[in-house]
């Protein structure tokens, strides 16, 4: 029976949580990983009151306890996008939200530190509330309206997104609905059955992604040779990326605007336009596999050195 000190909650297909597995099993650190696509192959009893869970899974067994759990790892959305897709048995749509509950019902090992606590990245994966709490801080956003009606604005540009992450399906298929930009006066008013994000199209612009880990802030520019003023993740690797200093005052912004959300780790989107930063949003799941393996940066590295603090 294994008792480990960190626990791992993520996909069989996650990257990121490949690395971190990688450099904890380096640093001889004892984890497991519980992938969450993998849930309805294993055995448990759980008991949320003590709090304990005993699994079993391809006959290995452990026990998450209190008395040996120090961090858990979270590498998974609150908010269910895939569970009543056309075409879904009963069955399939029981796995995916009654396991769902399971695991942010982890959330019980409250002793733990979290990266991130599924009742912190509930609340932190709103967007309009994140727009709420950067403004309250002072920082600056992009001005912002929610509407299901595509308004007339004085901007010269309009950014229109969705208010969640939006993953459509058809059929077989699924897509990612990125943000378009669209110039002035050229939407005609219109009213949708579903609401969306009115915004400032800040353009041109710089792109910024800041990956923050506790009291450490690392910021990477993406730029194209191409002149981008859309959704710069439809271009995702044909860009550069360089790691850059923030000035003193967005750095300590990006530290402290995670701390306001309970998080220990935060994915923020940062643009530059007309010489002011401008906060974007945040991914309190976010990815960054790839900025490590494009930078170098051992983001792997520094999100372990958070993990094994308490141990």
């Amino acid at each position: 029976m294994k008792y480990p000190q960190v626990l791992l909650i993520s996909n069989r297909f996650d990257f990121s949580t490949d690395f971190i597995a990688i450099e904890l099993a380096n640093q001889n650190i004892d984890f497991i990983r519980i992938n969450r696509d993998e849930l309805k192959d294993y055995f448990i009893e759980f008991d949320p009151i003590k709090p304990e869970l005993k699994a079993k899974y391809n006959n290995y067994e452990f026990t998450i306890s209190e008395e040996h759990l120090e961090s858990i790892y979270y590498r998974a959305p609150t908010f269910l996008r895939d569970i009543f897709q056309e075409g879904l048995s009963e069955e399939e749509q029981l796995i995916r939200t009654q396991w769902a509950a399971f695991v942010r019902s982890l959330c019980v090992f409250e002793k733990a530190k979290w990266l991130n606590n599924p009742t912190d990245i509930y609340k932190a994966e709103i967007k309009p509330y994140q727009l709420f709490v950067a403004n309250k801080l002072g920082m600056n956003i992009p001005k912002t309206i929610v509407s299901n009606i595509t308004l007339k604005s004085d901007f010269e540009y309009q950014a229109i997104k969705s208010i969640d992450t939006a993953i459509v399906s058809h059929g077989e298929n699924e897509g990612f609905v990125y943000t378009e930009i669209y110039k002035k006066n050229e939407l005609e008013e219109v009213k949708y059955t579903s609401p969306f994000f009115i915004q400032q199209g800040l353009v041109p612009k710089i792109d910024i992604r800041v990956t923050v880990v506790e009291n450490e802030a690392i910021a990477i520019e993406i730029i194209s040779d191409k002149k981008i003023d859309e959704d710069w993740r439809r271009y995702k690797n044909e860009l550069t990326y360089n790691i850059i200093e923030l000035p003193k005052s967005v750095h300590d912004f990006c530290i402290l605007y995670t701390k306001k959300l309970n998080l220990n780790f935060g994915a923020i989107d940062l643009v530059f336009y007309e010489n002011q930063y401008y906060f974007i949003e945040i991914n309190p799941t976010g990815e960054w596999s790839w900025l490590q393996k494009i930078t170098g940066y051992k983001f792997d590295e520094l999100i372990v050195k958070s993990l094994k603090k308490s141990i």
